[in-house]
Formats: C-alpha cells, structure tokens, sequence
C-alpha cells in the first residue's frame, strides 16, 4: 500500500536541514572576512580576546608569596640581555624637572664606556629621547652629548615621523636634509620585495640635530603604529621615506614617458595633485624587482585620463607677460626610501648584521641572517644560540645535576603584515619598582648618569658588567611617554623592550593560517548543527555554551604553548549564529509539524505518546502500513438488558463513566484507542510509535480493566452492575489513515483484527474462573478475557493462563489455540521496552 510521510521530505526535517543551515552560516561567515564594517568589528573583539591571553599568561607566570610580594619564575623567553634605564622620580629629583640639562647624557653615555675592560661593554645604548632641536640655553650641554655619542661609539638615536606638513618651510627642509643624511651615511632597508606601494608614508619628518646625527652609531624611527583603539599591539619595523625627484607636464610625461626613467634599484613612483590638493599616488610601480620597465601606453592612458577628469590644471604664463596662455596639468616622480626602526636597527647592531644583509618580503617576514654576538671571553663573533632549559643543581652541594640547553640560530624570521609591522609578544605587565614587578631588568637612569666618569682611564672601573648587553634608556616616570598596551599602560621605553625581546628570542606571535581557520570553524558549525538538529534545545545551548568556552581554552592553550593566535571570535559568532538559526527552523517548522500530529492523534493516544510521535526519528506514516501489532476488544455483557432499565440519560451518563475509566486505562499502558462502537471499545498497541512489549502491555492493561471494573461495581447497585468480555490478538495487521480526504480515522485493518473482535465475542461460550465479591463465591457465566495462540507466544512466560479450546473462527482455516488470560506475572506497571 503506497504511504505518504506524516513531516515533510527527509531533506527539510530539522535533524537533516541543519547541516545546510551550517553550510549557509559558514559561507556567510567567509563573505563577512570581505565586508569592511564587519570584519572590522570582529578585528576589534579579536584584539581584545587577543589582550587577555596576554594578561593571563601573565598572572599564570606569577606565583603570590604573602601579601604584597610575588615572585615571577624566570622566563626563558626574556632575553638577560636587556636592560632599562629608567627616568624615574629619583633622577628626576637629582637633575630636575624634564627636560634636564643634556650633559648628564653626555655623563651617561661616558660612564657606560668609561671602563677598563672594553671587552664587557654593552651591545648597543639607545636613547629613547628625542634631540630635534639645539638647546640654546645650554650650548655646552648639546656640545658635551656630541662628544660623548661620538666616544661611545655605539650609540643609537632616533627620529621621528609625522603627519604630512601642511607646507614645507625653511625647518621642514632642514629636517628632510638631516633625514636624508641618515639614509645616506647610516644605510637604508633595500632588499624589499612585495606590494611596496602599502607601507606607510608619513612627509614629516623630525630628525636629530646635525650634532648628534653625525656621532651616532645607527638610527631608526621611533613611530609605533596605534591601531584604532588607541592601544599599541605592533610596531613597525620599516618606514618608506619620499622625496621629490622632478615634476613633468602630462602632455610631456604622455609622449616621452618610456624614455624619461632609467632604474638604479631605487624604489620609484608618480604621483599627482588631486582637486582638493591632495597627494594622489599612481598604484602602478615604474620598474618591477628586475629592473624591467612596467608602464606601456594604456596604463599611460589612463593614468592621463584620470589626472585630466580629476586634477585642477595649473595656469602657465609662457611668455612672462602676466597673463596665461594655457592649462597645464603634471605628474611627479618621486624616489621612496625604506628606513629601519630603532627595533631593527637595534637589534641589527646586536647581530653585527649591516642593513644590506636583512631581507624583507612585505605581507610575510624580514630575515635576519647568520646573526651573530659578541663572546667576551673568546672576545670573538659567536653564533647565536638561545638557552631553552634551566641548568639544574643540587640546592645543598651545589652540584650541577643537568646543564642548561641551547638552541642554535642560523636565521631568524620575523612576521610582518604588508605595512611591515610585527605583533608585539609582550612578557610582562608595566616595571612597578614600588611593588618589586619588572618584566626586564630596570636601574634608575640616574645610578649611571650620576657617576661622571673623569676622562682619565687610570680611575675608570674596571667593568660596569654589562657584557654584551643592550642598554635602553628611557622615561619611567608617570606621566612621561605612556603608552596604552595590551598588558595596560606602559612605559614606551618598555614597549621597545618587548617588541626588541620579541626577536632577539625568536618568540613571534603567529597568525593561524586561514585554510586552517577555516576547517576549524566548519567542524565546529557540524557539531553544532548535529546538537541543534537532534537534540533537546536546552542541552543543545548547554553543550553550544561548553564548546564556546572551550574555544577560547583552545585558543588560550595554543598562545601559550605555541605562540599561535587562533582567531576565537568569528568561529564563536558562527556557531552562535548556526545554533540560533537552526533553532528558529525548528520552531517555524516542527512547531507547526507538532501541531499538526497532536490534531491528528491526540484523540488516539496519551499526550505522552503524542509527544514522542512528534521527538521520533521516524514518524508514522499516513497512509496503511504493515506491521506485527495486538488488537484489543472489549464490550459489555448484557448491554441491551441494562439500557432497558435505565433512562437514556441515565444509561449515557453511566456508560460514560465506564468508558472514561477504561480509556484512561488504555492511555496508562500507552495504548492507541481506535474506536467506540457503541458500548464496544476497540485499541490497539505497536502502532503508530514501535513498541517491542505490545502483547505485554495489552494483557496488563486488560488485567488492570477488569481491577477497575470490580471497584465500579462496587459502587453502583446490583442491577446497574457491568459484565466484559476482552478478546486479544496479535500479529501483522495494516494500520495508517484509513477514510475519506474528509473524514479519516487511524485504524486497523486485516483477519488478525477480525480475529481479536471474535474472540472478544467468543468469551460467553466458556466456563470462566471463579472470584470472590463482597465475600460470596461467585462462578462466572463465562470467560474474562481471552487471548489467541499468537499472543500467549509472545507473552507465556509473563502471563498466568489456562488454555482453553482450538477453534475455527470465521475468516480462519487452521484452527487456533485459545487461552483465557489470568493474571500477568510482572505485575501491572506498565511494562516499557527498556525492561525488555
């Protein structure tokens, strides 16, 4: 018999559909990647997640003594090679208010290389201030700090970049000379491959004065890149520089320009005024990493045809006359510079790498090659190694009971995005000499500063014990050079020293890769539309909830162990997104579907069953289906006698009470009712939810009819009293919506349910058992209930019956065993297929 399934088509049932909601969310979640506002937003709440694997690393490594005093175990990815000059109070109080008088640089820088022992110098001194300009009120200190740079000898200054100039002035172009005077006598970051036309590029500039340029032993730019936020998480490790090379007319520059440029390895560029005057820079590089020439006459094109719909043309006075003949339009060409950082130039100088050695691939690394440092007891250049594993000894002898290990450095790799910046991996909160804190080793600026080493060698010391150190001074004093971090406002002095930190222990924070990212965050969108699709709304949140935390343990676990930042937030908000989409399908779907089978068998069956209709994997079908069922008759002995002795009102009311007594039995045992015919009640069990134990419960629920008809009894008088008959069959019956497209009523159909009503019928025709009422033996006219060979074989060993014939029922050709149901012997709960 064909059938038609009661939920929709397998592929929109909720358990299967999630799974394409999943697929949905996820593909949303990729084209979200490429949507500026959102993938802004979701970079913003990543940073900040970001941020507290940061600070929890942090109070991980931090192990609290007694009150107010902790101890910080030794991290062996913080290099000892660091030191912090700090400007605190004390110095402040000893040489005034900022700024004080240059020469106690001149006093520091002195100190420091005022020693004996030149082989225990430090690395590099970089001074974290800025001496952009001469201090007229003290010549004699500008001169002294010269002197001293110079003595030193390994001195690295800064200088500064700002935002464009609103018109280059007199300072300005003393600036760009200073500027170009350290690219030119310093060196520059050459050996630049990718887009570099996205790196940054700031016209104003704030160098050093001449005087302290010229004695210095490197440079580098102290700008630091502050996301939106206002929190510094990277920094820059090279900065493009311009300058002005020659201006062309377009007319000119249309038809000589495959003539007008020869490569040099330069970086060269155009670039035009816009008609709100601004700098407009051509997209389209000159000359490719090769040398071959790029531009051919339909790029020309419409490099001309843009200048010419966008530009505001120039008036051109030809002969001098004071009046203009024409309209002129020009382009620029321009010669971009890359200038290191003082991160990079820093720790180049650690290195003993020149400039011309560090490779940069812009959107992936800078190379450091072969890095090599100074051994002052070989007093010779030393591969570079990093210590992985602390040397552990004897706490009572001293006895060294496993060495320290090493790890060799052939290259070092740093990170960067295609601006050229490198993520931060901060080590520590912000130095608090009150508290005892400090990720790096900080002496006050003024320890040194104060000294004032003579220049006579024979009272230097004979060291200061900074082998090979880099010394790094700067303001630690609050309200000087604070810089909002991850890990909370920090000095700038101590920004530099994690971000040198960073790549002197090859400790870099690692991108996860996006291929990756992306089977991350579609397995866990199945999972969760799996949850979702199957399981109770409230364990799918609860267990949605744990998986969520477990992201961000995930991720927390990954940045510690491994230095990798997984991005946590855009698979969270897909999964938050898949399990809310997936339970607003259930409810605009199942709800409805629910709906529609409580109609269907709320009359049938107990809501119980109703519901576990609605939950099943597979639901009932609508149509007729085969399968192994027990039907179950029961009616009323005598029935036309008692109506006889009954008003019809009296008698309805009557019968009602017996059949809701009886009904509800049936709904106790999960039983479907299927019909009353008159006083006849007609159920069944098996269908339309699968039941192992039907023959079981069928008998239970008669034994338990028969109890309740006995207490009714009872209570009305002898002549209204109420004798059934049971009859119980089981075996393969069609059940499924049977009717018209009008009216439909979900029954069975078949000689096995013809079997069941006869032999409800047939239970007059034989000797029934006796029992006891009111205390007087009575001996039944006939028999209870009766229940075929086919359902005593599914239920002998729980069952007491006696057998009572073998007959040939109509309809039958083989005779059938028939036995009169006693008592059951599990008992009358009812008897569930987990009992089985």
């Amino acid at each position: 018999m064909s059938s038609r399934p009661l939920s929709k088509s397998k592929f929109f049932a909720t358990k299967n559909f999630a799974f394409i909601i999943a697929l949905i969310v996820f593909l949303l979640s990729i084209l979200a990647m490429n949507i500026n506002i959102i993938d802004y937003f979701i970079e913003i709440l990543q940073l900040n997640v970001n941020d507290q694997h940061f600070i929890l690393r942090n109070r991980r490594n931090q192990v609290e003594l007694s009150e107010g005093v902790t101890f910080i175990e030794r991290d062996l990815n913080i290099s000892p090679d660091i030191l912090i000059l700090g400007v605190d109070n004390p110095t402040l109080d000893l040489f005034g208010s900022w700024p004080f008088p240059r020469h106690h640089h001149a006093d520091l820088l002195n100190t420091l290389y005022r020693i004996q022992d030149q082989t225990t110098r430090e690395s590099v001194v970089f001074l974290d201030f800025l001496f952009n300009e001469i201090d007229a009120a003290d010549p004699v200190g500008d001169a002294l700090l010269s002197q001293s740079i110079r003595s030193n000898g390994r001195v690295i200054v800064e200088t500064t970049f700002e935002s464009d100039p609103e018109e280059l002035d007199e300072l300005q172009q003393e600036y760009v000379e200073r500027h170009d005077y350290l690219l030119d006598n310093f060196g520059e970051i050459a050996n630049i491959t990718g887009d570099w036309f996205d790196t940054l590029l700031y016209l104003g500039k704030d160098p050093p004065v001449p005087g302290i340029i010229e004695g210095a032993a490197g440079y580098g730019f102290a700008t630091v890149s502050i996301d939106d936020e206002s929190t510094i998480r990277w920094v820059p490790l090279l900065q493009r520089s311009t300058k002005f090379i020659a201006e062309y007319p377009l007319d000119f520059f249309e038809q000589n320009f495959d003539s007008l440029f020869q490569y040099d390895g330069s970086f060269l560029r155009l670039q035009w005024i816009d008609a709100r005057n601004s700098n407009f820079p051509v997209s389209l590089p000159i000359f490719d990493e090769d040398g071959t020439f790029l531009l051919d006459e339909t790029e020309v094109a419409e490099i001309t045809s843009s200048i010419r719909r966008r530009a505001v043309p120039r008036l051109m006075d030809g002969d001098g006359d004071g009046t203009a003949e024409e309209e002129q339009f020009f382009i620029s060409l321009y010669i971009d510079r890359f200038m290191p950082s003082v991160v990079l130039s820093i720790v180049a100088e650690y290195f003993n790498l020149d400039f011309t050695e560090v490779e940069v691939v812009l959107g992936e690394n800078v190379i450091l090659p072969n890095p090599r440092v100074y051994n002052s007891e070989t007093r010779s250049l030393d591969r570079y190694r990093i210590q992985t594993t602390l040397e552990q000894a004897d706490p009572e002898t001293g006895e060294i009971l496993q060495e320290a290990e090493y790890r060799d450095i052939e290259n070092i790799t740093i990170p960067i995005d295609e601006l050229g910046r490198m993520k931060v991996n901060f080590r520590g909160e912000r130095s608090d000499l009150s508290r005892g804190t400090q990720t790096y080793p900080v002496r006050s600026y003024s320890a040194y500063a104060r000294r004032a080493t003579g220049p006579i060698s024979s009272t230097w010391p004979q060291t200061l014990v900074l082998d090979n150190k880099i010394v790094l001074a700067g303001f630690m004093a609050p309200g000087l050079d604070e810089k909002a971090t991850p890990m909370g406002t920090m000095f700038g002095i101590e920004l530099f020293a994690n971000a040198i930190n960073t790549i002197i222990m090859d400790n870099f924070l690692i991108d996860w890769p996006m291929g990756t990212q992306l089977i991350f965050t579609a397995a866990l969108l199945f999972v969760i539309a799996l949850l979702a699709g199957r399981t109770n709304n409230f364990v799918a949140l609860f267990i949605v909830l744990i998986m969520i935390l477990g992201v961000f343990i995930f991720a927390d676990i990954m940045f510690n162990s491994r230095n990798i930042l997984v991005p946590s937030v855009h698979p969270v908000i897909a999964m938050i997104f898949t399990f809310l989409s997936v339970v607003i399908y259930r409810g605009l779907t199942e709800e409805r579907e629910k709906r529609r089978v409580q109609g269907m068998f709320g009359q049938y069956v107990s809501p119980e069953v109703v519901e576990q209709i609605v939950q099943a994997d597979n639901p009932p079908e609508l149509g007729g289906v085969d399968k192994e069922l027990t039907v179950f008759f029961s009616d009323i002995r005598g029935f036309t006698t008692l109506s006889e002795k009954m008003a019809p009102q009296e008698l309805v009311n009557h019968l009602n009470v017996y059949l809701s007594s009886m009904t509800d039995i049936i709904m106790e045992y999960k039983g479907t009712l299927d019909k009353y015919v008159g006083d006849e009640i007609m159920c069944f069990w098996g269908a339309p939810l699968d039941q192992r134990n039907h023959a079981i419960l069928a008998c239970q629920c008669a034994i338990k009819q028969m109890q309740k008809l006995r207490e009714l009894n009872e209570g009305w008088a002898r002549d209204l009293r109420i004798d059934i008959g049971i009859g119980i069959n089981s075996g393969i019956m069609t059940v499924g919506n049977m009717g018209s497209s009008g009216r439909m009523n979900y029954t069975l159909m078949g000689d096995n349910v013809n079997l069941g009503a006869r032999l409800e019928g047939i239970n007059k025709e034989y000797f029934g058992r006796e029992w006891i009422e009111k205390g007087q033996k009575h001996i039944g006219t006939g028999s209870k209930i009766i229940i075929s060979e086919y359902t005593y074989g599914l239920v002998k060993d729980k069952v007491i019956a006696r057998e009572l014939d073998n007959i040939r029922v109509k309809g039958k050709n083989k005779p059938v065993v028939i036995y009169e149901l006693i008592d059951v012997l599990v008992g009358l709960d009812p008897y569930l297929d987990e009992d089985i």
